[in-house]
C-alpha cells in the first residue's frame, strides 16, 4: 500500500492552498500609505460630494471597535480637498480611522 496516495486523498493540496490563500487575504491592507483615495457621500440637500485625500496611515483591527467589524482594516487619511466648496476646512487631518467600504483609490502616490 502507498502511505502517500492515501495522504494526498485525505488533504487535497489544492483545497489546503485556497484556505491558506483565504486566511492570508484578510491580513491585506485595501490601501498602502501614500495612496491617494476619494470618499463619496451625500449631504444634507441630497448632494453628492466626494472627499479627496491621502492615506497616512492603517490598522489592523483584529477585534471590533468603534463600529468597525472584527479582522479588518481602517485608514487615517489627510483629507486634501472637497467638490462640496467648503473650502476652509481642508486641508486637514481629523484623526478619526475611514473604514475601507468608505474609500476608492484615486491613484497611487
Amino acid at each position: 500500500m502507498k502511505p502517500l496516495a492515501n495522504l494526498s486523498a485525505t488533504f487535497p493540496r489544492r483545497e489546503l492552498l485556497q484556505k491558506i490563500a483565504s486566511a492570508a487575504l484578510l491580513f491585506v491592507p485595501r490601501f498602502r500609505i501614500g495612496d491617494l483615495v476619494a470618499s463619496d457621500w451625500v449631504d444634507e440637500f441630497d448632494e453628492d460630494v466626494v472627499d479627496f485625500g491621502e492615506v497616512l496611515g492603517l490598522r489592523w483591527l483584529p477585534e471590533s471597535h468603534s463600529g468597525f467589524p472584527a479582522n479588518s482594516w481602517v485608514y487615517y487619511i489627510y483629507w486634501t480637498h472637497s467638490t462640496c466648496g467648503a473650502d476652509s476646512c481642508y486641508p486637514c487631518y481629523d484623526g478619526e480611522p475611514t473604514g475601507a467600504e468608505q474609500l476608492r483609490l484615486v491613484s497611487h502616490d
